[in-house]
């Protein structure tokens, strides 16, 4: 998307009023199913695999993974109230299928459906998009209790999340795992999407390790994925310390681990093992942000139909950078501006879904 047509794009969906204490939408209830998007029984989406060849274990699981899924509402108010009815969720169920799914051979998945904050609030100059924020991962901390509380019967567990979702992730860590009672079982976070300045990581973690290879436990892995050369033109992004908000730079080196080699050097790599993934539906418009209505089309993943491409950490901005043939077929997309954010998790879900077995493995 062109800066102009993303402009535009960003006045369709600006809230209209600011935030609003007595205006939110009732909070969800988490002893009830329905305020879970899915669990091992219930929900499908998460089960996806792109071919037959592909194991899953829905249940009876060694290990849990407390899944947070990122922004699929795109509204003209704060939060999302959470309709099932609503394209919102419709977007929970896709990001399910294509995320959460690298998950579904080794791991019992509990993933919350959560006030979301919209769209815009990453872009809003004032503090309602903070107060939105701070309202979903509210949520989130509420749903992670009543998971540790509920189902996880003291079982070793992964924190997972992309974007909004890896941003409250960061924040659930920080608050609820780290130096707790929990923590002996903390296999590790996929917190995928959304910066970690490197200059902030060991204030925020001090007691979590980066990784560093493809088995650490008791550690946080993150990257965000670009074509080759690309920079991102927003100047910052909202970002959670302990003391408060803040609006970090978006150019600036952020911690970054590569999914083809679970290091962090500048070298190019690639897995030949890798299985990259796509969305599949005949009918639905995976492009479509501006739909309010769920339409109950059906969907699935599939293998990309090319799937050599290799990787490496930008050394000055940690961003992860590819090249090579899959990378090039997706540069064909209309308005294509180079970041690959929405792929962050498909492009590597092979390499993805085998590391999750690696680190489960050195954790037991």
């Amino acid at each position: 998307m062109t800066d102009y047509h993303f402009k535009k794009f960003l006045e369709l969906v600006q809230p209209d009023i600011d935030f609003d204490i007595k205006d939110i939408p009732s909070s969800p209830d988490y002893s009830d199913i329905n305020s879970w998007a899915a669990t091992p029984n219930s929900g499908e989406q998460q089960f996806y695999v792109p071919d037959p060849s592909f194991t899953v274990n829905k249940e009876n699981n060694l290990v849990d993974v407390f899944y947070i899924h990122p922004t699929g509402f795109y509204e003209k108010c704060w939060n999302s109230d959470m309709d099932r009815k609503k394209s919102a969720f419709e977007r929970t169920e896709i990001m399910l299928g294509n995320q959460a799914s690298a998950f579904n051979e080794s791991c019992n998945i509990y993933a919350p459906e959560y006030r979301q904050a919209t769209y815009f609030s990453f872009f809003d100059k004032k503090d309602n998009g903070k107060k939105a924020l701070d309202l979903a991962y509210e949520d989130v901390e509420s749903a992670f209790d009543y998971f540790i509380k509920n189902f996880n019967n003291n079982r070793p567990f992964i924190i997972a999340g992309h974007s909004q979702g890896a941003l409250h992730a960061q924040r659930l860590i920080k608050r609820k795992i780290e130096n707790s009672d929990i923590q002996n079982r903390f296999i590790c976070a996929y917190a995928i999407g959304y910066i970690i300045p490197d200059k902030c990581f060991d204030d925020l973690f001090s007691n979590i390790k980066k990784s560093t290879s493809f088995n650490d436990t008791n550690c946080i892995i993150s990257w965000s994925t670009v074509v080759e050369g690309y920079k991102r033109s927003r100047e910052k992004t909202p970002y959670w310390r302990p003391e408060g908000w803040t609006a970090e730079p978006m150019y600036q080196k952020i911690f970054s681990v590569n999914p083809f080699s679970w290091t962090s050097d500048s070298k190019w790599h690639q897995d030949d093992n890798n299985s990259a993934i796509i969305n599949k539906s005949q009918d639905y418009d995976f492009t479509d942000q501006l739909s309010i209505d769920h339409t109950g089309t059906k969907k699935s993943i599939g293998l990309t139909r090319i799937q050599e491409f290799s990787a490496s950490v930008n050394k000055e901005s940690g961003l992860l950078e590819t090249k090579g043939p899959l990378v090039t077929n997706i540069k064909k997309m209309k308005f294509f501006s180079g970041d690959l954010h929405s792929f962050d998790m498909m492009l590597f879900w092979g390499a993805l879904r085998q590391n999750v077995k690696d680190r489960i493995a050195a954790f037991l």
